[in-house]
């Protein structure tokens, strides 16, 4: 803070003696030149700029000068005094022109013209310039341009990124008949490309970087921008695990799964994001669930870039071992044309598909037939000394052992059956699907208004956002308000000022209101009712359906997010080349949430209140040195150094309340009763009414880094980097991290023995790197050793070590990741078809893991250690094909894909750990293994205990409950004589082996059409779902919701059924057959390939917009999750947890959205 305060009196003071142009002083001493040579070397000493005509200053002759440390305004009075010649400032421009024309012709001489491009739509925002000067201006919305010059012939530049820059001449008869046609530049290797701390392009990219733009992604009104960005990154695999409106669970994994998921904020591996040069939080609130990524406005993105590989993201050193996603937002240029666009759209969202559901007749049917499939209880024959079923409801009654028949037991201890048996009872006799109650067609309005423009000295952005979006299931919803504001102003000479804010005010409403504090999902998920509620129950609009729905509607909760994101950055230009820069920017957002549940829904009659505040503050202050310079055109050096303090802060307060005298008041107000009494007949027990918990942390991080880029005729490239990062987290041991990286690239294109390919081989480099990068954990004070309160002793609070991983660890320190990468870039045919192609390797060691501590000499059962590692092999491809390339149509379509080898590597013990198995991939699924049906029940082997008693292979210590026939044939592993978790199998991982997409894009004349699609192959999941539909339980799972068809599924019931979909139909009574077990046959390896996104559009014809005098007006139609091609047996496989694999049918579904949009520019 200190030295940006310096910096900021350093650039006051410096530059205030040169406000004005005519007060810059030069020494001369040159005899016998011309005028030019002189002006000339004024332009040298100081940054001036002459416009003259050289026929007109030759006739003075040879000039000569002789002043020191003299004003130019001074030295160009004496040059042309007594002379025809005479001159004007206008800011650092010099004028110099007959001093008659100058008395005939006050006003500078106007041109005016338009810009399109091939397609004859005009384009806005293209700079024209009068060459050899900096007079300029920019296209308006309509394309066209006014100009005042000071000559009435010479040449206008013309220029726009991704397009090729055109030079037009121009005289006093062409002033205002000027047409200039932009062609794109195809083959875009001279484009800038946003990373770390600067710009580069693809020509001389070293490292392995993807750019996304914003017409890729536009007429998608989405509330996260990471949704918008699945299929388009090869290596980069996102699967939305939940479709709540701006909440988590979208997992975005960069080359690979890269974390043990220790700590919430750093689950799946997501990457660092980082807008506009500062790096953002990116987690999802405990409080609210709102996903912070949520905030950016999608709509006002310019332009995407992942950063994958260690040379291109080590300069973030230790928060870039997952990747680096990199937001550039809209902006305006300089000396461009006021602009002004609306846009608006309204969509609808439908749930694709409803769960299958078997109700009324058809659930009761089947549930009584369970209950009466055979027996389901063993008890032990004296005679034989075995454990053997009853065969009869007789041998049931005769030796009041076992169990035949649910319904003939000796005594009866539960009456849920007879609930079955009740069908005359109107309350038990109905047939309601609960899921078309709990959904609906949800709606998203989304509209924006942005505005850009600028001048020789400053240029601006604004935008206001509105995004509201009601979900598929009732009561959930988001809605968002923004604001993005810019402005760059140089208000002197080599001072440059930039200003970035943003302001979002969100709200959300959640599916699942919760009574408890700081425990908002990651994941959110549908409530449990329609999956819990049997079908024999009454529905909507029953009596009592009404009455409960009307008391739940008691229930509020408010969840509201503020967040300001702002960034202050002054650069001066210290020499030609050399920039000096400081920034302050600061990240801060506060979540709050109340919930009011009322008296009647209480077992006590108490109401009860919570309200949680949670704040996040980031500050961020960098300093940065950077130097260009181009050494006799062949030589180019780019250099960055800086250093940087980051200060993080989290906070929280909440608190509860209950026993309001009135369910009208949804707070917590002074004089509410802090204690209470419950009294329970034959003792009463006293109780708080009123609890309060407050906490916050606070870390810092100390950077400085360099960077050094060096190519030779953009044909042999280099670059290499350091940082060196001390963070606040880590143990003393370990405060401070280094890491580096180096990268090279070699355009082969360029050499001269492959001139003989250039007919059909347009660009091609090679690229390597290597780089370090590392990964900060959470929680501010780990290393230190964690405390916390413990029990109260006699009133007074206490406190105690947290035995389970509170051990201080003076060693602790950052995860740390060394990856290479080899890659190939290609361009053929003149640039219509682009291969790139990359292998990485990348080993992640010191991944932080609570370790087991021998002994139990100290009280502390665990510690927290850097005692893991994870690699991660891959190979990426990218191919783009130009199909059609006319100025009236076009057709490009990308295919990406990306195979990735996922390993646990090593541990503190060299042994497997409960999240990984050595040599495997992460997030493995474990099942019991099978070999078939029982289909007699000698073949399974008999056990004897050593009491001799003869028993068959059993669950656990259930020796009541042995499998026979019509039951799985599960193998003992371990030959212990019975099943448990020791004897499950590995059997994959939830992680796709190969992920990517396709991505096309058409066009034809005034219409365009995009679409985007995703696909996985081989990720192991669970739908269990239906199985655990079927678990009927005479204690605790009998009435619930046959989750399936059941004219579609068989059950083994003889001998030979071999190829029957499930066992027996049975009681699951301890057999742990329909409910508790993953069983081998029930993992499923599943392929996915989803339609994702479709956009139509058409632009009004150009003699139309002329008459409507406007810039553009676009319709378009959009579709996103229109269609799913998969093999898994559930509703979608993208929503299945990628950390776990298990699909129990409650994530939040992922609805199918159709839009409308306008688009207008003025």
């Amino acid at each position: 803070m200190r030295l940006f305060l310096f910096l900021m009196c350093f650039f006051t003071f410096s530059l205030s003696a040169n406000t004005f142009a005519q007060q810059e002083r030069v020494s001369l001493n040159m005899t016998g030149v011309t005028v030019k040579m002189l002006l000339d070397e004024i332009q040298r000493q100081t940054d001036l700029h002459f416009i003259f005509n050289t026929e007109q200053t030759n006739q003075l002759g040879k000039v000569s000068v002789d002043v020191k440390n003299e004003t130019v305004e001074n030295v160009l009075k004496r040059l042309f005094e007594g002379t025809d010649l005479t001159y004007s400032f206008r800011d650092n421009i010099i004028v110099v022109k007959r001093r008659v024309e100058s008395a005939v012709r006050q006003d500078m001489f106007q041109i005016v013209g338009k810009v399109t491009d091939e397609k004859k739509q005009p384009m806005p925002g293209v700079t024209v310039r009068l060459e050899g000067s900096t007079v300029g201006t920019a296209t308006n919305s309509k394309g066209i341009f006014t100009l005042m010059l000071p000559v009435r012939k010479g040449v206008l530049e013309f220029s726009f990124v991704g397009y090729k820059t055109q030079k037009v001449s121009f005289t006093e008869i062409t002033k205002d008949t000027i047409r200039v046609m932009m062609k794109e530049d195809i083959q875009s290797l001279d484009e800038a490309v946003v990373v770390a701390y600067g710009t580069t392009n693809k020509r001389e990219m070293t490292g392995a970087v993807s750019v996304i733009k914003a017409d890729e992604i536009k007429g998608i009104p989405s509330p996260s921008i990471a949704n918008l960005l699945q299929g388009r990154v090869a290596g980069m695999d996102i699967t939305n695990m939940s479709g709540a409106p701006g909440g988590g669970g979208t997992a975005i994994v960069i080359r690979g799964y890269n974390s043990l998921d220790v700590e919430q904020n750093r689950r799946y591996s997501n990457p660092l994001w980082v807008v506009d040069g500062v790096p953002l939080n990116s987690f999802t609130s405990p409080i609210t669930g709102t996903n912070l990524l949520a905030d950016i406005n999608p709509d006002m993105i310019e332009s995407i870039q992942v950063l994958k590989d260690a040379s291109s993201a080590a300069i973030y050193g230790s928060r870039a071992a997952n990747g680096v996603i990199i937001v550039t937002t809209k902006k305006g240029r300089q000396n461009q044309n006021a602009t002004f666009s609306v846009n608006i759209s309204q969509s609808w969202n439908i749930l694709p598909e409803l769960p299958t559901v078997t109700i009324g007749k058809g659930e009761r049917d089947f549930r009584l037939k369970a209950l009466r499939s055979g027996p389901s209880k063993a008890y032990l024959d004296p005679e034989t000394n075995r454990y053997k079923y009853p065969t009869s409801n007789r041998e049931v009654f005769d030796t009041k052992r076992g169990s035949y028949d649910y319904f003939f037991t000796p005594t009866s201890y539960n009456s849920n059956g007879l609930v079955l048996q009740d069908s005359l009872n109107s309350f038990y006799n109905n047939a309601t699907n609960f899921f078309p109650i709990y959904y609906e067609k949800g709606k998203i309005t989304n509209a924006n208004i942005q505005t850009y423009g600028g001048s020789d000295r400053m240029y601006y952005g604004m935008g206001l956002g509105y995004y509201d979006e009601s979900g598929v299931l009732r009561g959930t919803g988001f809605n968002r308000i923004d604001l993005n504001a810019n402005m760059n102003v140089i208000p002197v000479r080599k001072l440059n000022v930039d200003l970035r804010l943003n302001a979002t005010l969100t709200n959300r409403k959640r599916g699942e209101k919760t009574q408890g504090m700081g425990s908002a999902p990651i994941v959110e998920t549908v409530p449990g009712d329609p999956y819990e509620l049997s079908s024999l129950n009454p529905g909507e609009g029953s009596a009592v359906w009404n009455d409960v729905l009307e008391k739940l509607k008691g229930t509020k909760e408010k969840n509201r997010s503020v967040r300001i994101r702002t960034n202050f950055k002054i650069g001066y230009d210290v020499l030609d080349g050399l920039n000096l820069s400081t920034s302050l920017a600061a990240d801060y957002s506060i979540h709050r949430r109340n919930y009011f549940q009322p008296s009647y829904l209480d077992e006590h009659g108490f109401s009860q209140t919570v309200g949680e505040t949670g704040i996040n503050l980031m500050v961020l202050n960098e300093n940065l040195l950077t130097y260009q310079k181009t050494i006799k055109e062949n030589h180019n050096i780019n250099v960055v150094a800086g250093f940087s303090y980051q200060y993080d802060q989290v906070e929280y307060n909440g608190g509860s309340a209950q026993n309001s005298p009135s369910d009208k008041i949804y707070y917590s107000r002074p004089g509410f009763p802090v204690l209470g009494e419950l009294n329970y007949g034959y003792y009463s027990e006293t109780v708080a009414f009123q609890r309060y918990i407050s906490d916050m942390e606070e870390k810092t991080l100390i950077s400085y880094f360099g960077r050094l880029e060096y190519n030779y005729k953009k044909k042999y490239l280099l670059s290499a980097s350091f940082r060196r990062d001390g963070s606040s987290v880590f143990g003393k041991n370990n405060k401070w991290g280094t890491f580096p990286s180096v990268a090279a690239g070699w355009t082969f294109t360029e050499e001269s023995f492959m001139n003989r390919f250039t007919d059909w081989l347009s660009f091609g480099k090679f690229r390597a790197s290597w780089g370090r990068s590392g990964q900060h954990f959470e929680q501010s004070f780990l290393a230190l050793g964690l405390m916390e309160s413990g029990n109260a002793h006699q009133g007074n609070s206490t406190l105690e070590p947290v035995w389970e991983g509170g051990l201080y660890n003076d060693d602790l320190s950052w995860e740390e990741t060394d990856q290479y990468d080899f890659g190939l870039d290609l361009d053929l045919f003149n640039y219509r078809l682009g291969i790139t192609f990359d292998y990485y390797y990348r080993y992640t060691d010191k991944l932080l893991w609570a370790v087991d501590l021998p002994g139990n000499y100290n009280g502390y059962t665990g510690q927290w250690r850097n005692a893991a590692a994870i690699s991660n092999e891959g190979i990426e491809l990218l191919i783009k094909y130009e199909i059609l390339r006319t100025p009236n149509f076009y057709w490009k379509v990308s295919v990406n894909g990306a195979r990735n080898w996922n390993r646990f590597e090593k541990s503190y013990n060299g042994k497997d750990i409960s999240v990984g198995i050595i040599g495997k991939p992460l997030n493995d699924i474990h099942a019991f293994p099978t070999a078939g049906f029982i289909n007699k029940q000698d073949e399974m082997p008999l056990y004897f205990n050593t009491q001799g008693v003869g028993q068959y292979l059993y669950f656990d210590i259930r020796t009541d409950n042995f499998y026979q026939p019509g039951d799985y044939k599960f193998i003992d592993t371990n030959g212990d004589g019975k099943i448990f978790f020791d004897d499950m199998v590995y059997m994959g991982s939830a992680l796709p082996t190969i992920s990517g997409g396709i991505v096309s894009e058409f066009r034809w004349k005034n219409f365009d059409l995009n679409l985007s699609m995703s696909y996985q192959i081989g990720r192991h999941m669970v739908n269990t779902t239906c199985k655990n539909s079927l678990a009927t339980n005479d204690n605790t799972n009998l009435l619930h919701p046959l989750l399936l068809n059941l004219n579609k599924i068989t059950f083994w019931k003889n001998p030979g059924d071999n190829h029957a979909d499930y066992a027996r139909l049975q009681i699951d009574n301890n057999t742990m057959i329909y409910s508790g077990m993953v069983i081998d046959r029930e993992v499923e390896k599943v392929n996915l390939l989803k339609l994702k996104t479709l956009t139509i559009g058409y632009n009004l014809p150009d003699v139309v917009i002329r008459k409507l005098k406007l810039g553009q007006v676009r319709l378009f139609v959009s579709g996103e999750n229109l269609l799913t091609f998969s093999n898994y047996s559930g509703i979608d496989p993208e929503t299945v947890d990628i950390s776990t694999g298990m699909d129990y049918g409650k994530n939040y579904p992922l609805a199918r959205k159709y839009t409308l949009g306008l688009t207008v520019k003025f």
